[in-house]
Formats: structure tokens, sequence, C-alpha cells
């Protein structure tokens, strides 16, 4: 059996109130100054105010780069390279979910090892380590804050590119659930999906071994139990910490062991519509993992057997349509059981979607490879 491998960031910080530790960490670590990566959003928002009031306490200097957009592009990245040579910064922070962290990341790789982004596409194509990278993750989704992956639109192409390396991994993680109670019930809901998708996917990846597996089966565990509470009570403390811990095992899981189809099939929505990764998952997930039966049912029978006790007593068949039945109806229950159609794809749109997914570099480890046509036809079942 091949050698497996375990990434992470150095250190983690989780709880309420954990953004006061942070500061400590980053004098200890000698830095003084930092590249505030985010959008403008949270930039004006009582989460940037928590965190920049933090850095003022600490007497550590910042300057904010609010280029950050949904799916980042290559010129968000650019930006925020020039921002930081322009201020004499000697670290990174990213504040926000899975786009501040990917471009962040972006950012990083290209100042300690110039070139081209495109150059970085694939597994640990640069040499040198990126400047301390401190994560602050404002939704309990991505977990792209402890990941080594990162995903940057080239807008011209319409792609998302994919780039895994370990030089880029963050240096603190902050999963502070008292700065997620102000995030909005459909951004809860579909970066919950986005978690959930992570744990499924990693759990039948075919890069998947057993910490990963377990990892996988807790976290989807821990997230279908408090996502729908965090959803209805945004302020719910406990189930906010809940999911930072459920989404972070689903980061650990797929970090590690992979994801699949669905992943290979959002990326596309996300380049070419500019939809939000998290809804793009959440409204594909119950269709791929129904495509995937024919070749993973055993590995979902163990999962749906493990998160539902009530299907214990089921037949294969009856378990393996009991977990379809389940994401739909938690989907429906959070409000992200979306048509496709209803934002913007249409059917012509359809051939391009799946030839686009079948570039990405995801599908390989799901349990089954489609052909062109049925990707299309996964996506016309979500239209």
């Amino acid at each position: 059996m091949a050698a497996k491998s375990f990434f992470l960031p150095r250190e983690s910080l989780f709880g309420a109130g954990c953004l006061h530790e942070m500061g400590d960490e980053l004098k200890k670590m000698g830095l003084t100054k930092a590249l505030l990566v985010t959008d403008n959003f949270l930039a004006s928002s009582p989460v940037g105010k928590m965190l920049t009031d933090e850095l003022e306490r600490q007497e550590i200097a910042y300057y904010t780069y609010t280029g950050v957009q949904p799916n980042p592009t290559l010129s968000n990245v650019q930006g925020g390279i020039a921002a930081y040579r322009e201020n004499g910064c000697n670290f990174l922070i990213a504040l926000g979910g899975g786009s501040a962290n990917d471009c962040t990341k972006a950012i990083g790789i290209l100042l300690a090892n110039g070139g081209d982004l495109h150059a970085y596409q694939g597994y640990d194509k640069s040499s040198k380590p990126s400047p301390p990278i401190i994560a602050i993750n404002t939704t309990a989704g991505t977990a792209s804050e402890i990941s080594r992956a990162y995903l940057i639109t080239d807008e011209e192409k319409q792609v998302k590119m994919i780039m895994k390396d370990r030089n880029c991994m963050a240096a603190i993680a902050v999963n502070d659930p008292e700065m997620m109670t102000d995030l909005p019930k459909s951004l809860t809901a579909s970066t919950g999906m986005d978690a959930l998708t992570h744990a499924v996917e990693s759990y039948v990846s075919t890069k998947a071994y057993p910490l990963t597996r377990r990892l996988a089966r807790e976290a989807a565990d821990c997230i279908i139990a408090n996502l729908p509470k965090a959803v209805e009570e945004p302020g719910n403390i406990e189930a906010r910490e809940q999911m930072t811990y459920g989404q972070y095992m689903a980061g650990m899981s797929f970090g590690n062991g992979g994801l699949g189809l669905v992943h290979s099939m959002a990326h596309p929505l996300g380049a070419v519509f500019r939809l939000g990764h998290g809804i793009c998952n959440a409204i594909l997930l119950p269709y791929v993992c129904r495509f995937n039966m024919q070749a993973a049912k055993d590995r979902y029978v163990e999962l749906t057997r493990f998160l539902y006790p009530e299907a214990g007593n089921m037949s294969d068949d009856e378990a393996a349509d009991y977990f379809i039945a389940q994401l739909f109806r938690l989907s429906e229950k959070i409000g992200t059981m979306i048509p496709l159609s209803t934002l913007g794809v249409t059917e012509a749109d359809l051939p391009n979607l799946a030839e686009k997914a079948l570039e990405d570099g995801n599908r390989w480890s799901n349990p089954i490879q489609p052909t062109l046509e049925q990707v299309i036809e996964l996506y016309r079942e979500a239209l």
C-alpha cells in the first residue's frame, strides 16, 4: 500500500472569543504589518471591526485590501500582490470564507515564488513558502483555512484553476463562532451544504483511507445535526461552534482524501455564471450521489447506517434510497434545493459546462468516471 500524507495548519484556534488569542501568537512570530485580504462587505461589517480592533489592541499594523470577489480571479490576486508590496507588509491575513482564503494563498505563493499563476496548477509546483498566512474563517463551510488547495478563476478562459501546495498552508487558522452569527441565513445554509458535500464526497473518494473516512463520517454527523439550527437560530453559539468543528473535520478529510464529481461540476458553474460554490454543491450533491451508487453503494450504505440508525434494518437498496431522500429533505429544509434554471442556467449551456467539468481534476477521485453525456444528464436533472 502506498504511503499516505496528511496536511494541516501549524496551529488552529477554536471557540467563542478565540480571535483574541491571535494577537499574542502574531507577536511571538515577529509579525508586524498585515495585508488584510477580504471584500468590501466584510471590511465594513462588525466582523471586520472585530478583527481590526484586535489588531489595533495588539499594536499590529495592517493595510486592508478589499479586492476579493466571489470565485476570485487572477486580477484579484495581482491587486493583492501590489498592495502587499506597496504597503511594506510582512504577513497576510485572510478574512472570509473560501474566496478570501483562496485569493490569499495565491497572493502568498506568487509573492514568494514569482511568475504566472498558471504555472502552479497541480500539486506542489512552488519551491518557496508563502509569507505567513493567518486564515480567519467567517463561514462554517469551505474549510479553505486549513486546506493546501486554492482555486482561482481565469476569467478569459472561464475556468477555475486548481492548485494544491503545501507552501500555502496557513500558519494559524481561526474559527471563532462569534464571527459567524451575522452570516445571512442563505450563506449559512449554502456554506454548510458545502461542508456536507466535502464530507460525503471524501467518504466515497477513491483516494480515501481509514483516517479520512472516519473524519468524513463524524463531520457529516456533526453538520447534519447542527446545520438546521445554525440556519434558523443565527445567534446560537453552540450550533455555530459545532458547525466549525464539522466543517473542520470535513476539511481534514477532503484535504487529504480527495473529492469527486460534485465539485468538478460545481466549479464550471462558478467560473461561467459566477454562482456561489456552496449553493452549486448543495444543488448537485443528491443527483451525483444517486449516479455514484452504481459504483460505491457499499460506501454510501455504510455512511447511511452510521448517520441514520433507523436505516439499520433496511436492505442495502432501501438504505441507499433513504440517504438520497435525506439529502433532498435537508436541502429543502434549509432553502438550498433550488433548480439551476432559476440561477440562469439553460439547456444550451449544459454541453459547455460538462466539458469543463470533465477537465476538472477532482473528477479523477470520483467512484466512477462519467461520460460527457452522463455529466450533461446530471446537469439536466438539476435544471
